[in-house]
């Protein structure tokens, strides 16, 4: 278990991720992208325990069976970031897809922008060893700490043991060719590296103290944050930020799943590809005082957080990049006085998968419920919503692919009518706390270039998912 205590304030990013042929550029296209609506609900959300359970596995139609010519598969086991900045080289008109066909280097440097690469050759390679047209993929290193996947367009020997390089943005198809592949990486705690941007957040990897969450046998550990902050104010003065107390926590633990097939075919468009993330989750809240418009800040930038998880398919490391910045949004009508206490969990997935016969579509689901008993207590007349979830960026080799917001969200409503109704009598008013999640999502054109070097056009934006389920109901005593 590791604590990490900070402060600061500030924006995250949310989703990218390059899943065809071609892309290590680093900027998203934003004229191209293609969309579609969600799958089923995959896994439960934790109970009272605090467990996060692993998402049910389900059938990827994006790696169907009938190819025409039966594919080698490849094993899709967890990789990690390589200080040596050893990198796989593959040769195109090598007989084996998605291993090493190419001579063995290291990357020194690389940059996407001018598209320059050093390599290092092992002892017993030629500096010459390289050649025009081979597709190098790296992990992540103090180099390069996104990742590389590039095509070799130039080669320059610099003296007996370094080779620079021209380079072209590659695809994973260039790597892959005709191979077939499909597999499930989590993303651990200590992958995470957390920018705090308020004072007062605690971040636990793992395992959390104090009874906050419990792990058995067979879940994943999450990642969690909990804060406990004063609330801006906006337009009001100072010292009336002692009057509303708000907290909460957010805790996570996804997974990368990538699928490919060549379909035993050198020709990329009749191939089929999907990457996504997914994974359980929770979220808490606790709101005690007067909440009143325009007096709360409408939304407070909370953590940054990054990762980049690699999946080795084969020996080719596939980077994927995850960008989080968690924010509290928060927005209310009327007034009211509120003593709220609840925690939602759910699981959600979003990704993007590829078919000759459909193109890229978008594939995302979120779903949720009431986690344990809670606390509430509601006067007043006004409506109160509080979404506390990740702005995600997610990409490959840190090329943009994906942007999404994934907001689980707390609603508290009080309807206070007048003193007495048209007939006279003192009418009595009513409050309820509803739970809910939201996702919303869009699609740029770096992320399936890179997997398959197909663009979708223009950008493609997935439906918008929101459910909402109801947690608590009273009524309000009559005016006197």
């Amino acid at each position: 278990m590791k604590r990490v205590k900070g402060k600061s304030l500030c924006s995250l990013v949310c989703t990218a991720a390059l899943f065809v042929t071609g892309c290590a550029d680093t900027a998203p296209d934003p004229a191209e992208v293609a969309s579609r609506a969600g799958a089923s609900p995959t896994g439960s959300p934790g109970e009272q325990s605090g467990e996060l359970d692993r998402p049910q596995s389900r059938d990827d139609s994006s790696a169907p069976s009938d190819s025409p010519e039966k594919s080698r598969r490849l094993p899709v086991t967890p990789g990690r970031s390589g200080d040596d900045g050893a990198a796989s080289v593959t040769r195109p008109s090598g007989s084996t897809s998605g291993g090493d066909t190419g001579p063995r280097v290291t990357l020194v440097s690389y940059d996407a922008a001018s598209r320059k690469a050093v390599v290092r050759h092992d002892d017993r390679e030629p500096a010459t060893a390289l050649r025009k047209g081979d597709v190098v993929a790296g992990p992540p290193t103090k180099a390069t700490p996104e990742g590389a996947l590039f095509k070799v367009t130039g080669v320059r020997a610099t003296d007996s043991r370094r080779t620079e390089l021209t380079t072209a943005p590659a695809s994973l198809a260039d790597v892959l060719g005709s191979a077939r592949a499909e597999g499930t990486v989590p993303v651990a705690p200590s992958d995470w590296t957390v920018d705090p941007l308020i004072k007062g957040l605690d971040v636990v990897r793992g395992l959390a103290g104090g009874g906050k969450a419990t792990v058995t046998a067979g879940a994943r550990k999450p990642l969690r944050m909990d804060f406990d902050a004063q609330v801006p104010m906006l337009g009001g003065k100072p010292w009336l930020a002692r009057e509303t107390k708000i907290g909460g926590f957010f805790e996570m633990a996804p997974e990368v799943s990538l699928s490919y097939d060549g379909r035993g075919t050198a020709d990329a468009s009749d191939a089929t590809a999907s990457i996504e993330v997914r994974g359980p989750y929770r979220a808490g809240w606790h709101l005690q005082g007067p909440v009143r418009a325009p007096r709360i800040a409408p939304r407070i930038p909370l953590a940054l957080l990054a990762a980049y998880p690699v999946v080795m398919v084969g020996t080719v490391p596939v980077v994927v990049s995850l960008k989080l910045q968690l924010v509290l949004q928060v927005r209310v009508d009327g007034s009211l006085k509120v003593d709220v206490e609840q925690t939602t969990g759910g699981t959600m997935r979003i990704g993007t998968r590829y078919t000759k016969e459909t193109g890229w579509k978008g594939d995302a689901h979120a779903d949720g419920k009431p986690v344990g008993k809670g606390t509430a207590e509601v006067s007043g007349d006004g409506d109160l919503r509080m979404l506390l979830g990740p702005e995600a960026s997610i990409g490959l080799y840190d090329a943009v692919g994906i942007d999404a917001l994934f907001g689980p969200y707390l609603r508290v409503k009080a309807d206070q009518p007048g003193l007495v109704s048209a007939s006279g009598g003192r009418r009595q008013g009513k409050w309820s706390v509803n739970g809910g999640v939201t996702l919303e999502g869009s699609l740029f054109s770096r992320m399936p270039f890179t997997l398959l070097g197909i663009r979708p056009t223009p950008r493609l934006l997935f439906p918008l998912i929101t459910e909402e389920w109801p947690i608590a109901r009273g009524s309000l005593p009559p005016l006197r």
